[in-house]
């Protein structure tokens, strides 16, 4: 059977979308999606016996990203797997903010610390775009600073550093221009609710940030003026209905709030705090 005809057979048989089915197909075959449809190679019998088993995975709800091993993150290619979280593309906005911001960060130094680093995407993109910066990803998990750690190395970029630790417990006061994070902040309760893809298959450590889903976000801002350069900032990802009590906790700890950027959605998915100079 043919590439093409054999996603037609996905998509109608089995209810996939078509994206999903290329996906499958391009990583089966070791192809790109203009060979898909220039070439439409013959598809061999290990080859289809292979794309069977991933459409099984699939139909158990199963992410692709997982099946696939990997997914882009502001074009960069991150490796994925169970124990890692899946980069999101509303990340990219926490991305694009520090980005243009970059001036003023180097302004007041050019270490960057990225907590909850995961797969690494964040401290990764940012690090790719802005040599002069020197970024620490550190997470909690073995298995998550493992994918990072890959992923540095698949992109070539030499400007990060990731490591195993709680939160800012390796390092000294007062060495950083800028935090980010993107922590997780689902409430516990709201996890059971979640995507099967999620709640089945992505790390829980990753997702739950307590009752109230701000168990991180205490953490991070009420500790972060130890570790942060006189007008340092922090880029935060937060979650939906999350921005006044996040907001509550960063004026309580001293902190302006710079600017709350909302998503393609319209829902406030990133906050920019500064470090008064009082702290």
């Amino acid at each position: 059977m043919k590439a093409l005809d054999k996603i037609r057979e996905i998509v109608n048989k089995f209810s996939f979308n078509i994206r999903e089915a290329q996906e499958i197909i391009c990583h089966v075959l070791k192809i790109d999606k203009i060979q898909l449809y220039t070439e439409n190679p013959e598809i061999t019998s290990e080859q289809a016996h292979t794309i069977k088993s991933l459409i099984e995975r699939r139909l158990k709800k199963e992410p692709l990203q997982y099946i696939i091993g990997e997914c882009y993150f502001y074009n960069i290619k991150i490796k994925v797997g169970r124990g890692v979280l899946i980069p999101r593309p509303e990340t990219e906005i926490l991305v694009e903010q520090v980005l243009e911001r970059q001036k003023l960060i180097i302004n007041t130094g050019n270490r960057i610390l990225d907590l909850c680093t995961g797969s690494g995407c964040i401290a990764l993109a940012i690090g790719k775009n802005v040599p002069e910066f020197q970024i620490f990803g550190i997470d909690k998990s073995e298995k998550a600073v493992k994918y990072a750690t890959e992923n540095k190395a698949l992109n070539n970029i030499k400007n990060v550093i990731f490591l195993v630790g709680d939160m800012f417990n390796p390092f000294k006061e007062k060495i950083f221009a800028c935090i980010t994070a993107n922590p997780p902040y689902v409430k516990t309760d709201e996890i059971s609710k979640l995507q099967p893809e999620i709640k089945n298959y992505e790390p829980l450590e990753a997702l739950n940030g307590g009752e109230d889903g701000l168990n991180f976000y205490r953490k991070i801002i009420e500790n972060a003026g130890k570790y942060l350069l006189n007008s340092g900032l922090i880029f935060l990802e937060i979650g939906q209905g999350q921005a006044k009590a996040v907001q509550n906790i960063a004026l309580m700890s001293g902190f302006n709030v710079i600017e709350v950027v909302k998503d393609i959605a319209g829902i406030d998915r990133v906050m920019i705090l500064q470090k008064s100079k009082s702290l």
